[in-house]
């Protein structure tokens, strides 16, 4: 006959009448995306209001209802110069209203095409030199961009600085973020993003950034790999089986941020799915066979029920973008937004994201997936539009990610901590996971034999959120 409420977990869990008990489903969700999807929680009857969506209470009832969603149905008919033109406008409109504020403001600037664009229609609006713009540099050269964020900022002429990160500024914070997460969190450059609102906060208190932009635009090499796999697909499956598969996990293993034999091995791992499924085993960490040898009692059978749920209420004529939908449902809102508003609030940093404007999403959304994914060329409208105000191959870079050097550190600066948390004995007593599958993915880590940085930060992370919530005993 109550309700418990707050924003955050902490709050609902300081209430004497809460139990907290791990959820199997939460926790085997956590493993495939990398974070838990709305409406679960990592906790069991503690649930999370979806998106789009308001709760009511009353009389001891509660009601829950959508309020707002991605327009369903047809795709508008437009060419690609009205949509361009169109594109341009809404997007001046929406970074127009993010810019009203009573107090100093900033943008993230990676050197990326996403908060590249922030920057150039800012310069629109406002005098160049009173926009700040910020920046981490990494000491590790294949994680790092900022020579292409400086480029941007010399061309606008904005207020630029930049803070240069190296391995033990980024391994002292781990403990802090975990700390302050909630829930287990997998996506590894939380870490970069708290690095770079900490020192962002020291000069503003409002900052623009990018986000929003891979999931409008069809911006992820996944979905580069989803062309691919369709010819995949059609090899014959002892041919995969027996030649492409075993030639391929003999690649030479790289530590580098998104190397080659990573990509390779990371496509053919969910290649061979014929369905949407592929998709968030390209993005996740642990698929369902990988989550059989791991979880003592298995994986539940629930595990992407949202994702075909997404996937099916989009009703859009092209299937991506269908894709796109389920995209920004799942990843864009439980990864991207849920880190960048945990990095930037902790700061007292105020994030916004232009690209998320709802008239601006509602119209890009609409338009032919042809137009985001055009054969191989990914934001094809975005470079179309803006491009022309970029400096020259800023539009056209390789996408890099803001990560960090997980693989080398698990080998190196955290490899005590992480035999430590990954102990077989200390697996064994929690009684979640197998130890002997773990210690085998942390041995063939560690020796180069496979590049396990995904599993092993996922796992990383539940151990560390493991620290601060105690053992709670399983539902």
């Amino acid at each position: 006959g109550s309700l418990i409420f707050g924003s955050e977990l902490k709050v609902i869990h300081a209430h004497p009448d809460v139990e907290t008990k791990l959820s199997r489903s939460g926790l085997s969700k956590y493993l495939a995306y990398e974070y838990v999807p709305a409406p679960d929680s990592i906790f069991e009857n503690i649930h999370k209001l979806k998106p789009g969506h308001l709760l009511r209470y009353k009389d001891s009832e509660v009601t829950i209802r959508r309020y707002w969603d991605l327009p369903i149905g047809e795709e508008v008919n437009m060419s690609m110069d009205e949509a361009s033109e169109r594109l341009l406008v809404l997007l001046k409109k929406s970074v127009n209203r993010r810019l009203i504020s009573d107090v100093p403001l900033g943008v993230f600037l990676s050197g990326g095409i996403d908060s590249s664009a922030i920057v150039a229609i800012m310069s629109k609006l406002r005098d160049p030199k009173d926009i700040n713009t910020f920046s981490v540099a990494f000491s590790e050269k294949s994680f790092d961009e900022s020579t292409h964020a400086k480029r941007v900022a010399e061309h606008f002429g904005t207020h630029h600085r930049e803070k240069v990160l190296n391995p033990d500024d980024l391994v002292n914070m781990l403990p802090q973020v975990a700390e302050l997460l909630d829930e287990p969190l997998g996506d590894a450059s939380i870490i970069p993003t708290y690095a770079l609102s900490q020192f962002t906060r020291r000069y503003v208190t409002v900052a623009l950034g990018g986000d929003g932009g891979d999931e409008l635009f069809a911006g992820y090499p996944t979905f580069q790999a989803d062309v691919f796999s369709k010819y995949y697909r059609m090899i014959p499956k002892p041919l995969r089986k027996y030649l492409i598969e075993p030639l391929a996990r003999r690649l030479p293993v790289s530590d580098n941020n998104i190397s080659f034999d990573f990509k390779v091995k990371q496509f053919i791992k969910g290649a061979s799915i014929s369905d949407v499924i592929r998709h968030m085993v390209w993005m996740g960490s642990f698929s369902i066979e990988e989550q059989h040898d791991l979880l003592v009692d298995g994986p539940t059978l629930n595990v992407f029920e949202e994702l075909y749920k997404y996937e099916e209420d989009s009703k859009m004529n092209s299937t991506g973008n269908r894709l796109l939908y389920a995209y920004k449902k799942l990843y864009l809102a439980e990864d991207i937004l849920t880190k960048v508003d945990r990095a930037s609030m902790w700061q007292s940093l105020e994030a916004r994201a232009p690209f998320l404007d709802h008239e601006l999403v509602e119209f890009v959304f609409r338009l032919p997936y042809s137009f985001k994914l055009n054969g191989m060329n990914m934001k094809h409208i975005l470079k179309r539009a803006i491009g022309p105000l970029l400096p020259a191959g800023i539009a056209n870079r390789p996408k890099k990610g803001f990560g960090m050097p997980v693989a080398k550190w698990i080998k190196g600066p955290i490899n005590d901590m992480t035999c430590d948390l990954l102990d077989s004995h200390k697996i064994k007593r929690e009684g979640y996971f197998k130890p002997g599958y773990v210690a085998r993915l942390l041995e063939d880590h560690m020796s180069g034999k496979v590049d396990n940085r995904k599993k092993l930060w996922t796992l990383i992370m539940f151990e560390k959120w493991l620290e601060k919530w105690g053992n709670p005993t399983v539902e």
